[in-house]
């Protein structure tokens, strides 16, 4: 005879069986996994702490300063670097032809990027 009790319990006995089985399976998975990301933690900081060390050892590089020397035979006048005219266009057209003409007040073989050439020197 057909017990439906009997058979439902079987089946309830095996799935029981089978949810145990696979929470086992998670854990073991799970266990696995932390295990691996600890390794991989280690590895990554021994690595890194290597590579910080190789810096360490690594002495820098030799740094070669090239600077230009400056005579000056005579100092008189004023040297004014980096300034901002708020001149017109016409009014600094006007100084730089007056700087080429009037040699007393500019250096010796001074060179504007509009000329084609630097000016003679005069003596």
């Amino acid at each position: 005879m057909y017990d439906a009790n009997a058979y439902m319990h079987s089946w309830i006995c095996r799935f029981e069986q089978r949810i145990a089985m696979l929470e086992s399976k998670q854990y073991e998975l799970e266990a696995e996994n932390q295990r691996l990301k600890d390794q991989l933690d280690k590895q990554l900081k021994e690595k890194l702490n290597d590579q910080t060390a190789n810096q360490k050892q690594t002495p820098p590089p030799n740094i070669t300063y090239k600077i230009q020397e400056l005579h000056v035979n005579e100092l008189k006048g004023t040297l004014n670097i980096g300034l901002t005219s708020t001149a017109s266009p016409e009014q600094l057209h006007s100084m730089i032809e007056k700087m080429k003409t009037d040699q007393g007040h500019t250096a010796e073989n001074i060179f504007f990027s509009q000329d084609t050439e630097a000016p003679d020197k005069q003596v």
